[in-house]
């Protein structure tokens, strides 16, 4: 077709490049090896550049937690950070304790509207691209937007400062949804990568087979949602509560295949470990074998305690990322939760799930 080459001119002189979007020129990292597999399909890589990934769960899950880690991951790859914080708890205190630098490379912006968070990200892009248009040495970006769901609409803030309490008639997802679409064409093309969290609920549907259900705002407009539920981390001999298991699925992700999980644990007094949840896959993808209470690496001989602080840890990295492809079979309700039963008790184990989490959190 001898008209292509006009074609092609024709739309560049009003801002339209023919041509397949770029696959990510480079990956910020979540904090966790298995973490960043579930949702990128390579254990060295987790957010890309020019997307937006969510971190969805019930209260109380990590949410903050995981975005805070990963903003420290980023700001350790040279980028600048910069927080929206809509609910007050990514404070200077918290952020500070997860390794951030809040003294450089840091902004953080309090909104209190989804208008007010819209604005702050097109004030910020509308300039960067000026200064930066076609640079692709321009500064690394991380917006972390902490939560959707704590922002309110002009509606529900007018009605506050009226004494009214009244809905939104819906406003709030179709504000949401229109949002986030806005997000995702704005930096697309830009070294500027997006992290926010989200608040799920329980699903009411007998025959669903999700038991939360993430909104369709999040569902339709970004590249990767990781699914969170927490759980106590108990010591096995006193029974104490030292901290917190996080199972977290690769709800949704455009760059391997979904459904994929790894159960994370965070004591209180260490933090999250990058190398917890890869014995657990090595294992699954036959690298390690387990006896008893003893493990195997080759010829190497180690207990599960002593396995992230141990030099194995990074060689047993290299031989899972070279097995990658491999499937991690999602755990979700099957060993962690051990629900049982099949598609015509699914009431009964929405029920038990909920006590479950219920109990769980008290």
């Amino acid at each position: 077709m001898d008209f292509l080459e006009d074609f092609n001119k024709e739309l560049g002189k009003v801002g339209i490049e023919v041509g397949a979007l770029q696959p990510p020129l480079y990956w910020f990292s979540t904090g966790n090896h298995v973490l960043n597999k579930i949702i990128s399909g390579s254990f060295l890589r987790g957010i890309p550049q020019g997307r937006i990934m969510c971190y969805a769960g019930p209260s109380q899950s990590g949410k903050s937690f995981l975005a805070g880690n990963a903003a420290r991951e980023a700001q350790q790859q040279g980028a600048h950070i910069i927080v929206i914080d809509s609910e007050n708890a990514l404070d200077d205190n918290f952020m500070s304790a997860l390794g951030v630098d809040i003294d450089n490379n840091y902004t953080y912006v309090p909104v209190d509207t989804l208008a007010q968070c819209k604005k702050v990200v097109s004030s910020f892009v509308t300039k960067y691209k000026k200064e930066y248009a076609g640079d692709p040495e321009a500064p690394k970006i991380l917006f972390v937007i902490d939560s959707l769901d704590m922002m309110m609409t002009d509606t529900e803030e007018d009605h506050f400062n009226q004494g009214v309490t009244k809905g939104d008639q819906g406003q709030r997802n179709k504000q949401q949804k229109a949002m986030l679409r806005e997000f995702v064409q704005a930096i697309k093309r830009l070294n500027i990568s997006m992290i926010v969290t989200s608040q799920v609920y329980k699903s009411q549907d007998t025959f669903s087979q999700e038991l939360w259900v993430v909104s369709e705002a999040i569902k339709y407009s970004l590249s990767q949602v990781v699914l969170l539920t927490k759980w106590k981390l108990k010591d096995k001999t006193t029974r104490q509560v030292q901290g917190i298991r996080m199972t977290c699925e690769g709800y949704k992700t455009r760059f391997t295949k979904p459904y994929q999980s790894v159960t994370i644990q965070v004591p209180y007094d260490t933090g999250m470990d990058r190398f917890n949840g890869l014995l657990d896959v090595a294992i699954e993808l036959g690298i390690v074998t387990q006896r008893g209470s003893w493990y195997y690496f080759g010829a190497e001989k180690f207990r599960r305690d002593d396995f992230s602080s141990s030099e194995l840890a990074p060689d047993v990295l290299v031989k899972c990322e070279a097995n990658r492809e491999q499937y991690l079979a999602a755990k979700v309700n099957r060993s962690d939760l051990d629900l049982g039963g099949g598609q015509s008790s699914k009431a009964k184990r929405q029920a038990k799930f909920a006590a479950t989490v219920e109990n769980d959190s008290a």
